[in-house]
C-alpha cells in the first residue's frame, strides 16, 4: 500500500487518539474500495504515544484487572518488543463509580448503535466499563488501529523546530528509556480529564481540618477509622466541594455506601447535582451560593464555615465533616508542550474581548428574543468578555493552533455529546491533513473566531459564561422561576434552545470534516438534525 511521507504524531490513545486512527481506517477502506491511489498516498503516517499499557484513556480503570477483554488492547510492533517485560499497570483519573450522566442517545454513534452492540435494550444512564466496551468494538471494526501504538510510553516534551519545520518529541518508555523522534506534525489527544484540578486556596482555607481531604479521583483511596472499617463512607457526614457531574455521581455513590448525610457546596448552582428534583433517602442537602470558607475554631477541626455568595441563600456552618471530596474537575495535561504550542496557557487568565472589536457598540447591541427575555429584557453586555467557549480556544481555530497549523488539537467541548464530538474533530484533523479541508490563513482564522464569539452571544447558555453581566442577571431569577424546574415545558424549551445551537456548531463542524453524517449546518439543522 502505498502511503504518505508525511509523518504525524499523536500523543494519547484514549478516545481522541482512538477516533483519530478509526476515522484514518475508515478513509483508507473507502479508498481501497474505489481504487483512489493518489488518495491513499495523501494519507498520513501516524505513530501514537500512549502512557498507559492499553487504549481507553477516562474511560479505563486501573483498579480493574479484567478491563483486558474487549476494553483494552496489548501492546504492538515494536514498542510490545520494548516494553514486553514491563508491568502493564494502567493510568488514570477517573473514580471507579464513573457513569455517563447524559442520556445514552447523546453517547451513541450513527454508524454501530448500541442496539448493534448489546443486542438488548439498555438504561439511561450506562456504567462505565459498557461505554469501553462499546467504544473499543467500534473504532476496531475495520482493522486493528493500534498496531502503530506504543504503549507503555509517556511524552516528556514536544518542542517545534522553526528552522526545519519538525516536532521533536522527547518520550520515556516504562523501563524508563528516552527516545527522542522527530515529526512533520503533532496532534495533541490527551484529554481535557489530564489531571486532578486542586484549587490551592481549597488547602489554604483548610489547613485546620482533621478529617480526609482527597480529590473525586481518589475517592478509592479513603480509609477508614480502623484497619478493619473497609467502608470509610458508611455513618460519615460528607462535604462535595463542586456541584458537576462527579459532585452528582459521587453523592449517590456515598448514598450508596451508607452515608449518614452528605453537603454539596456550590458557587453558582448550575451543576447537574444542583438540578437534582430529589436525592434517594433526602440524605443530600445542597448549599447553593456558597464557597467554603475555612475550619471553625471550636476544638473539633470538624466543623467548617462558608461564604454566603447570594444573600438571598445564607449557608450556615456545617458540624461534624469527617470527610471532604473535592468535586473540582480536571484540567487538561499540557505540560509536554513547550509554551508556544499550547493553545491556551494553565497559569493565565482567559483573554479578554469586547463589542468594539467585532464591529458592534456594546450599548447598541441586542440579544435576539428568546425564553429567557420576558424576565430578564435587555442586558446590556459587559465591557470585557471572555473569550473562550465551549467551540472557541483564543489560541486556536477549530482545532489548529493559529500561530503554527502544524499542531493540532482533539477533545471534546463539554457538550451533551461527548463522544461524537470527539469523533466529528478526529475527522476535521484528518480533513485537514488530507486536503479535503483547507488550511485558512491566520486572518482568515482570527476573523472566523470572531465571528463565532458574535454569533454565540445568541445563546443563553454560553453567553453565561462569557459575559459577567448576564450571569448576575441570571443568578438572580427567583427560585420559583420555571429556570429551576427541570420539569417545566419552559425548561425544556430552554434545553431546546440551547442544544439547538451545539448540534448547528456541530453540523458545521461535520460539514468542514466530511463526516458521513449530515446534520445540516450554522444556519439550520436538518430533518436528521
Amino acid at each position: 500500500m502505498l502511503l504518505s511521507l508525511i509523518n504525524y504524531n499523536v500523543i494519547g490513545c484514549g478516545p481522541g487518539g482512538m477516533f483519530f486512527l478509526h476515522a484514518l481506517a475508515t478513509k483508507r477502506k473507502q479508498l481501497e474500495d474505489v481504487g483512489d491511489v493518489e488518495g491513499l498516498m495523501n494519507l498520513p503516517i501516524v505513530t501514537v504515544f500512549e502512557k498507559s499499557a492499553s487504549p481507553g484513556g477516562v474511560w479505563r480503570s486501573d483498579r480493574n484487572r479484567d478491563d483486558g477483554a474487549k476494553g483494552s488492547a496489548p501492546p504492538h510492533g515494536e514498542c510490545q518488543n520494548q516494553n514486553s517485560n514491563q508491568s502493564t499497570e494502567t493510568l488514570t483519573n477517573m473514580y471507579e463509580g464513573l457513569w455517563i450522566n447524559g442520556h445514552k442517545d447523546g453517547m451513541e454513534f450513527f454508524d454501530y448503535t448500541f442496539e448493534d452492540h448489546f443486542k438488548t435494550p439498555q438504561p439511561i444512564f450506562l456504567p462505565r466499563q459498557q461505554i469501553l466496551d462499546y467504544v473499543m468494538t467500534r473504532v476496531t471494526m475495520h482493522e486493528d488501529i493500534f498496531q502503530n501504538v506504543c504503549f507503555n510510553t509517556s511524552v516528556d516534551s514536544v518542542t517545534y523546530d522553526e528552522e526545519d519545520e519538525q516536532f521533536a518529541i522527547i518520550s520515556r518508555d516504562k523501563g524508563g528509556t528516552i527516545t527522542t523522534s522527530r515529526f512533520d506534525k503533532c496532534i495533541w489527544a490527551s484529554g481535557m480529564n489530564g489531571k486532578p484540578k486542586m484549587p490551592v486556596e481549597i488547602f489554604e482555607k483548610l489547613g485546620g481540618f482533621k478529617g480526609q481531604l482527597v480529590h473525586s479521583s481518589a475517592m478509592d483511596e479513603l480509609t477508614g477509622s480502623s484497619p478493619d472499617e473497609k467502608n470509610a463512607v458508611e455513618g460519615k457526614r460528607i462535604l462535595l466541594i463542586g456541584d458537576s457531574y462527579s459532585g452528582e455521581d459521587l453523592a449517590l455513590q456515598c448514598i450508596k455506601l451508607g452515608a449518614e448525610r452528605i453537603f454539596v457546596t456550590t458557587r453558582s448552582a448550575t451543576g447537574s447535582a444542583s438540578y437534582m428534583g430529589s436525592w434517594p433517602e433526602d440524605r443530600v442537602e445542597i448549599l447553593k451560593f456558597s464557597n467554603v470558607s475555612g475550619v471553625k475554631d471550636d476544638g473539633t477541626g470538624k466543623t467548617l464555615v462558608f461564604d454566603t455568595l447570594n444573600e438571598k441563600y445564607p449557608v450556615p456552618d456545617v458540624e461534624d465533616i469527617s470527610i471532604i471530596i473535592c468535586c473540582t474537575g480536571y484540567i487538561p495535561n499540557l505540560h509536554m508542550l513547550e509554551e508556544k504550542l499550547q493553545p491556551w496557557k494553565e497559569s493565565e487568565d482567559c483573554g479578554e474581548w469586547c463589542m468594539e472589536d467585532v464591529g458592534e457598540n456594546t450599548k447598541t447591541w441586542r440579544m435576539k428574543e428568546n425564553c429567557l427575555t420576558p424576565i430578564l429584557g435587555h442586558v446590556e453586555p459587559s465591557t470585557e468578555l471572555e473569550s473562550n467557549t465551549d467551540f472557541i480556544v483564543e489560541n486556536s481555530y477549530r482545532r489548529l493552533l493559529i500561530s503554527n497549523p502544524n499542531m493540532m488539537f482533539i477533545s471534546d467541548c463539554s457538550t451533551d455529546y461527548p463522544l461524537l464530538e470527539i469523533d466529528v474533530i478526529a475527522w476535521l484533523c484528518l480533513a485537514y491533513i488530507t486536503g479535503e479541508r483547507a488550511i485558512p490563513t491566520k486572518t482568515q482564522m482570527l476573523e472566523e473566531n470572531a465571528r463565532e464569539l458574535l454569533e454565540s452571544m445568541q445563546n443563553h447558555e454560553v453567553r453565561y459564561y462569557i459575559d459577567e453581566n448576564f450571569k448576575e442577571a441570571v443568578d438572580l431569577i427567583p427560585e420559583d422561576h420555571w429556570f429551576h424546574d427541570a420539569t417545566s415545558e419552559e425548561n425544556v424549551l430552554f434545553e431546546r434552545e440551547s442544544g439547538s445551537y451545539v448540534l448547528r456548531v456541530l453540523a458545521g463542524y461535520m460539514r468542514d470534516a466530511k463526516y458521513p453524517l449530515n446534520l445540516g449546518d450554522m444556519d439550520g439543522l436538518n430533518k436528521t438534525g
